[in-house]
């Protein structure tokens, strides 16, 4: 039986497809491009974080923007109000009604930022409280791990930045994306699977947009396989935590470079280069497919991990 995970995954690259051509995005962009910010923030929590990681730094790296991740408590538990003339403000939820996201989303567009807000679920608080909101119109999502909010959600954060900045080879390679993603969920994952499928411990490597790629999957090995996991730079795995991977620790290596003695790096299937803001995407798809098999593998629900739910509210 295909488990909701599978289905939902499976409709991704449509998903992408209809939210490209979005006109909310335009606005959006059209808005940001008028105001001119030199600094980007960012709002959200989980996987949606994640995927305002992975937009930030592209933003960062083609706006030439300084972004930041804006802690949601500091406004739904302190009551701060940033400073925020000058800025813009991206807040991500797939549900929209987390009240943190919502209180900082509100602090920020109080606080003179111009914000705009991603979820997938329409008349949720998000979009209500927020004017300039962008629907992913990804469609329901059941299963408790969120896969095809996160691709839409980073694949419309990187279509504003295109359309925001003018930048014509990153609006070509988001177009391109629908038929890649695609392509991308059909490669051979057996020997991740086998590994996943048994380990006790797994490290996520990336750098760049590809650490929200990788806090990403680390998260979905925790919350699906209920392996403890860990998202971290390239680079920063140098400065002390490398000492610890040893004895076929296993790694997955989104940079596929890392030098590390004593790991066990799993394989990645080829993929073909969009652009190198847009590339680190593609290798989520065949992750989560291989995550979906060895959750499976382990005897557990992919669809309904034990203490989770899909909406998660916190304060």
């Amino acid at each position: 039986m295909t488990t909701l995970m599978a289905r939902e995954m499976a409709e991704a690259p449509e998903a992408c497809a209809r939210l490209l051509e979005n006109g909310a995005l335009k606005d959006a962009a059209r808005e940001w491009r008028a105001s001119d910010p030199a600094a980007l923030v960012t709002v959200a929590r989980g996987s949606s974080d994640h995927a305002c990681a992975y937009v930030g730094y592209a933003a960062a790296q083609v706006a030439g923007v300084v972004w930041a991740s804006y802690p949601p408590s500091l406004a739904s538990l302190h009551g701060h109000t940033p400073r925020g003339a000058g800025m813009a403000a991206l807040a991500v939820s797939q549900s929209g009604g987390s009240p943190d996201i919502v209180a900082a989303a509100e602090a920020l567009r109080d606080g003179g930022a111009s914000v705009v807000a991603l979820t997938n679920t329409p008349g949720s608080p998000l979009a209500e409280a927020i004017q300039r909101t962008v629907p992913l119109d990804a469609g329901a999502e059941r299963a408790v791990a969120a896969t095809k909010s996160f691709v839409a959600s980073v694949a419309a954060g990187l279509r504003l930045v295109a359309l925001w900045t003018g930048d014509g080879a990153l609006a070509d390679a988001t177009m391109r994306l629908p038929d890649a993603l695609s392509s991308a969920m059909a490669a051979d994952m057996t020997e991740t699977i086998d590994v996943l499928s048994a380990t006790d411990r797994l490290l996520v490597l990336g750098r760049g947009p590809a650490l929200g790629t990788a806090g990403e999957v680390a998260l979905k090995a925790m919350e699906l396989c209920e392996v403890p996991a860990l998202a971290l730079s390239g680079a920063e795995v140098r400065h002390g935590p490398m000492q610890a991977v040893k004895g076929g620790f296993p790694v997955i290596d989104l940079d596929r470079d890392a030098p590390l003695e004593g790991a066990r790096v799993l394989p990645l299937p080829p993929r073909a280069s969009l652009h190198p803001l847009v590339d680190p995407l593609l290798d989520v798809m065949p992750l989560y497919a291989a995550l979906e098999a060895a959750t499976r593998a382990r005897g557990l629900d992919p669809d309904a991990p034990s203490r989770l739910r899909k909406v998660t509210r916190t304060l």
